[in-house]
């Protein structure tokens, strides 16, 4: 029994001394890189792994870093199982820097005498690749390598596996004069309810009486922005007053500008510094260096006075008076006559006479403004910053990408051997991008990004799906690997949801491979409100299609598809129904005796106008239909099936109609009053069931029909009905006044005297012209109708439309 316990503990030293460190390097080989493998040494050939960063030079002082394995080359192994990473100048082997985002299987470790400053593996499970974020210390410049030890296995691995070099750019400069005249103003007692009172007080009138901006996005509509400034006029003494708030910072700025990035600005900074009173907060006047994205405090510290300034618990508060012309640097700012951007700076950290890194937020308006036009000012979303430049944007509705304002939009950018995914949608509990083959569902890789508020693990989660083919036409998550794809960050605020992943070179779903380097695609964006189980629900918010099959890595390849067709369905439909039979049916129906002395190609005038009017309708109603089913590709889901099953209804019901009409009986016939029957149920019917499809168009998203088209429809129905009960009620008076009219009379053959003769005087019925005043109006009510409802459709979103077309003029 004893020899077997030696016999197991010794096979379980060996396993351990076999798996190395898989928990990850410990910091002791920090300096050197080199595992504490026993008996081993590092491969001499050149490495099979490589480390690659994704840009040649930091961007806000970060950069991301991807160790890699080659995929299919000879030899190499399916992936590696540990790794140990840093950045390094060339001439130094102390690491730099910080590492700030690691995925699931990696951790940071503390090279001395930094933090955070390596990365390594958390397990020996094999990896085909690991992306990691690296931020640069904020005043080092220079050129760095990302140097690496990359294990195969035990016995395996490569020292010293070097990325290209990557150009560090020094995001602040120390330096400047000394600060010249401050002012710190502290209340003798500062509580946390002082805070919340200035700061909801700051927020009171943004849009209204003060120009703000705040960051994050859509911060200020919910009172809870990071940090935030208010501009409004003095009530008292002219000039501007100025109030700021940052949390967890150590000072909060406000930048006058030209532009939307930093250079040649005039600057107020609310600082709290180390040997401040407590509470105190202090005010400087400075001034951003042209070109190097640097600050300086001036001299002369005037134009500006400090009326309040509190920190408390890392919350910085200030108002500050600002004359409406200040002079720095022999450049004018006035205030009053003069549109500026504004910035909006903070950060956790200081330097000697200058403020620090902007770490806790950075923002511009989008555009210029005078002070005194008070608004809320947006902020441009950093999701589209390199958009159709370094990555591909697709986005909805239309050019709203080059507007940075998508309901729905996701990017992709390609970083070595994995792609990474970014996906946005305002108001929707989902947002998904599948690769197809055509524009339409079916045999499609989609990837998810989903809102899951009962999750312990966060809110936001990403799944790979597949559009299951006609004739089951779905979404499925189930049966669908999910190893091909990690989730790198998501967020879920004020019903905006945010996800950015990395999706695997290659991957296999439902025997179809995904080659993503190699193979084009047509993208299908979507959006909605709601979930199913391992599934998402109907795409009410948002559904859009490519118009162009392209390769991921084509930058700028991909736009909206044509919705020419969808909008001619739309206006051939509406001016069918709406417009053509809406006036057939009232000619059959109340004009019979009127125009009787009249005729048009040996025809009556009412028979004439209904025929050409129900043609008509009969070819606006079936090239719309083929319209549809080409722009469509199949038969439809969820919301669209009413729509669908009634369109298809109304179709048919049009199509037999003629038909019906050519077989009728000759007047007198035993079965004509049963046609007549027959002919007025069946187009009574198709117009009503028009009307009705057409109502639940506006519920479409893909009409993308504003609500209140609702409320013009509902006009159309109310005053289509009024005319209706007008000439019912003119046929009734017009028939009983016809029956007291003598139409016939005897005359007497005064030559022969043999027999009397009956002559018919042919006349309109009475009241023809109050029914002709009556077609007037309905004419040119149905036409403007019409035509506006036609106008909606064809420049569907209308808002917008409308919105770029007053620019337009404006710009003119």
């Amino acid at each position: 029994m004893q020899r077997w316990t030696v016999v197991w503990c010794l096979c379980l030293a060996g396993a351990r001394l076999a798996g190395g460190f898989s928990g990850g390097a410990p910091s002791s080989t920090c300096e050197e890189m080199v595992p504490k493998h026993r008996n081993t040494a590092a491969q001499n050939s050149q490495s099979m792994y490589t480390v690659a960063s994704s840009h040649p030079h930091t961007q806000d002082g970060k950069v991301r870093v991807m160790i890699s394995a080659p995929e299919g080359a000879a030899g190499a192994a399916p992936g590696f199982a540990g790794f140990l990473v840093e950045a390094r100048s060339p001439q130094e082997t102390a690491a730099l820097g910080t590492f700030t985002s690691v995925p699931e299987e990696a951790q940071t470790i503390d090279c001395a005498p930094g933090q955070s400053n390596a990365a390594t593996h958390r397990s020996g499970l094999l990896k085909q690749a690991v992306e990691l974020e690296w931020e640069a210390p904020p005043d080092w410049e220079g050129d760095i390598n990302f140097v690496a030890t990359v294990v195969s296995n035990y016995t395996t691995y490569w020292v010293g596996v070097k990325s290209e070099p990557v150009r560090v750019i020094r995001r602040q400069v120390e330096g400047g004069p000394p600060g010249g005249i401050s002012t710190t103003k502290a209340p003798a007692t500062v509580t946390v309810e002082d805070i919340l009172s200035s700061e909801m007080q700051l927020y009171a009138g943004c849009g209204s009486s003060k120009s703000c901006v705040g960051s994050p996005l859509g911060c200020i509509e919910t009172k809870s922005c990071d940090a935030v400034v208010a501009v409004t006029s003095s009530s008292s003494g002219g000039g501007y007053t100025i109030d700021m708030v940052g949390k967890q910072v150590k000072y909060v700025a406000v930048g006058f500008s030209d532009d939307t990035v930093m250079g040649s600005d005039h600057v107020i900074e609310c600082v709290h510094e180390d040997n401040d009173a407590e509470n105190g907060v202090k005010a400087y006047r400075s001034w951003n260096l042209p070109g190097t994205k640097s600050n300086r405090r001036e001299e002369r510290q005037s134009g500006f006075s400090l009326m309040r300034g509190v920190y408390l618990d890392g919350t910085v508060y200030c108002r500050v008076h600002h004359e409406a012309v200040v002079t720095v640097q022999d450049k004018t700012f006035n205030l009053d006559k003069t549109p500026y951007n504004l910035l909006l700076a903070a950060g956790s950290e200081l330097k000697a006479n200058s403020v620090g890194f902007h770490n806790k937020a950075y923002v511009s308006s989008a555009d210029k403004q005078l002070m005194s036009d008070f608004r809320v000012i947006t902020p441009p979303d950093p999701f589209y910053d390199g958009c159709n430049e370094i990555k591909t944007c697709f986005g909805a509705p239309g050019d709203c990408v080059a507007s940075r304002d998508c309901l729905a939009v996701a990017s992709v950018l390609t970083q070595g051997l994995r792609y990474q995914f970014e996906m946005k949608a305002k108001a929707a509990g989902y947002v998904a991008l599948g690769l197809s083959d055509d524009r339409f569902m079916g045999s499609d890789s989609v990837v998810e990004c989903v809102h899951d508020p009962s999750s312990v693990s966060g809110p936001i989660k990403a799944y790979m799906s597949w559009n299951v083919p006609l004739p089951n036409k779905g979404n499925i998550r189930k049966s669908v690997p999910q190893e091909g794809m990690t989730l790198l960050n998501g967020s879920y605020t004020d019903g905006t949801i945010y996800c950015r992943l990395s999706r695997d070179l290659v991957t296999t779903v439902e025997g179809t491979t995904f080659n993503l380097a190699q193979d084009q695609y047509y993208l299908l964006l979507a959006a909605g409100s709601s979930l199913k189980s391992e599934s998402v629900g109907f795409h009410d918010v948002i559904y859009v299609a490519s118009g162009q099959k392209a390769a991921l890595t084509d930058v700028g390849g991909f736009t909206e598809a044509s919705r020419l067709l969808l909008k001619l369905h739309g206006a051939l439909m509406v001016a069918a129904w709406i417009g053509a039979a809406s006036l057939g049916i009232v000619m059959a129906r109340y004009y019979r005796q009127t125009w009787v002395t009249s005729s048009f190609c040996g025809k009556d005038i009412w028979f004439a106008w209904h025929r050409f009017l129900m043609l008509m309708v009969w070819l606006l109603t079936l090239t719309g239909a083929v319209l549809i089913v080409v722009e469509v590709g199949g038969w439809v889901s969820e919301a669209s099936v009413v729509h669908a099953l009634l369109g298809s209804a109304t179709t048919l019901l049009c199509f037999i109609q003629p038909f019906m009409a050519l077989i009728r009986p000759h007047p007198g016939a035993s079965g004509r009053q049963l046609f007549n029957w027959a002919h007025w149920f069946v187009g009574n019917t198709a117009h009503i069931l028009a009307i009705v499809t057409i109502f639940l168009a506006v519920q479409l998203n893909k009409a993308e029909l504003p609500q209140w088209m609702d409320w013009v429809l509902v006009g159309y129905v109310a005053f289509y009905v009024i005319v209706h009960l007008i000439l019912s009620m003119c046929g009734c008076v017009s028939e009983r006044a016809g029956s007291k009219r003598i139409n016939t009379f005897p005359m007497k053959d005064m030559n022969s005297g043999r027999v009397p003769l009956s002559m018919d005087r042919k006349q309109d019925a009475p009241h023809a012209g109050l029914r002709k005043c009556l077609l007037v109006i309905l004419v040119l009510g149905v036409v403007a109708i019409a035509t506006f409802l036609i106008l909606l459709v064809v420049f569907a979103p209308f808002e917008r439309s409308w919105a770029q077309f007053q620019e337009s003029l404006k710009s003119m």
